[in-house]
């Protein structure tokens, strides 16, 4: 008996499209293939700028992990998102780099999620939740398989977002602030330069 392949849900449907990603996923890693169905199901529908990777990265994922969601068509966005403004997209560059600072293996999927992580930073809710993940503890093993120096540095068990945005300030000489987010402190300009 074959098997039907379904049509792609409608990309704002995460769950149905988190079932649809994993239903055509590859013989790879499978807490891997978790990590990147849940991202993709939750940011994809903002486009692969919400994502945080190129057009080129994002076919390499969709390449290794889901051959299937490539041959069956994924969901069709049908806005993309305006590039980010230059002090954001700094603190996107600065987020990533201190990811890949301190990754564990040097791999492909470590350089996806930083862009990953990295985008979903600048958003406003929780970390975990704007990546899609299915609590904070799923946030801290994804932490602490890729980046593992920093799960290290963060033995207090500060949030994520929190803390990398605290890191980044420390690192940088300046006096972390309790801003979860760069825009929030008012010391923009210090940290990334004056504005176009």
């Amino acid at each position: 008996m074959g098997i039907l392949h379904s049509a792609p849900p409608g990309a704002g449907d995460t769950a149905a499209l988190y079932r649809w990603l994993t239903d055509r996923q590859g013989r790879c890693n499978v807490f891997d293939g978790h990590l990147f169905a849940c991202i993709l199901a939750r940011r994809w529908p903002g486009g692969v700028g919400a994502l945080g990777l190129s057009d080129v990265a994002f076919t390499r994922l969709l390449e290794r992990y889901f051959p299937g969601a490539l041959q069956d068509g994924l969901p069709v966005v049908e806005a993309s998102p305006a590039p980010l403004p230059a002090p954001l997209h700094a603190e996107f560059r600065e987020l990533a780099e201190l990811l890949l600072t301190h990754r564990s293996q040097g791999t492909d999927e470590e350089v996806w999620l930083a862009a990953m992580i990295a985008r979903a930073a600048l958003d406003g809710a929780e970390l975990w939740q704007d990546l899609g993940l299915n609590g904070p503890r799923h946030l801290a093993a994804m932490i602490e398989r890729h980046f593992h120096p920093l799960a290290v540095l963060n033995a207090a068990g500060t949030r994520w977002k929190t803390f990398l945005y605290r890191f980044l300030c420390a690192r940088d000489g300046l006096i972390p602030c309790g801003a979860p987010l760069c825009r929030d402190c008012g010391a923009e300009a210090v940290c990334f330069g004056a504005g176009d």
